[in-house]
């Protein structure tokens, strides 16, 4: 199933409202139950809009990253660090992103406190959850530019 829904929305670039719509009928037509969760989104499904804030962002730049994540966060949405560091993946939540223009880097300001860098050399992704009403930040990939030498 889960496989069936990740060809929808990438391949077929079905959006995250049309899927749980589809998710909906499905369950109307078997005659089952709907939770609360489903019934307010079948009361708001033609007053919403499909937003730009509940889909993916793929192989994003830190730029990009630290100001889409502090709109997100601005607006109420909950933004998961997902990143790795040398203890494992970090799973808490950010508070907030500052770039340091000398460095090059951005700081990410996590619950509990904690801080994790951002890198030009990274590219990043920003996953929407429907089922958590979340975002989680992961990275994708590292990258390098070859140097010629002379």
């Amino acid at each position: 199933m889960k496989l069936k829904k990740i060809f929808k929305h990438y391949i077929l670039r079905e959006s995250i409202k049309e899927i749980e719509i589809n998710k909906i009928l499905d369950k109307i037509s078997r005659k089952t139950k709907l939770t609360q969760r489903e019934s307010a989104f079948l009361n708001l499904y033609n007053e919403t809009q499909n937003l730009e804030e509940d889909k993916d962002f793929m192989l994003i730049s830190k730029n990009f990253v630290v100001k889409k994540v502090n709109d997100l966060i601005e607006v109420g949405k909950k933004v998961i660090c997902d990143l790795h560091d040398r203890n494992g993946r970090i799973g808490l939540q950010i508070v907030k992103i500052t770039e340091d223009i000398e460095k090059e880097i951005s700081i990410i300001y996590l619950k509990g406190e904690e801080n994790h860098e951002l890198h030009d050399k990274f590219l990043y992704n920003l996953i929407y959850n429907t089922k958590k009403d979340e975002y989680s930040l992961q990275e994708q990939d590292e990258y390098y530019e070859k140097i010629e030498s002379i």
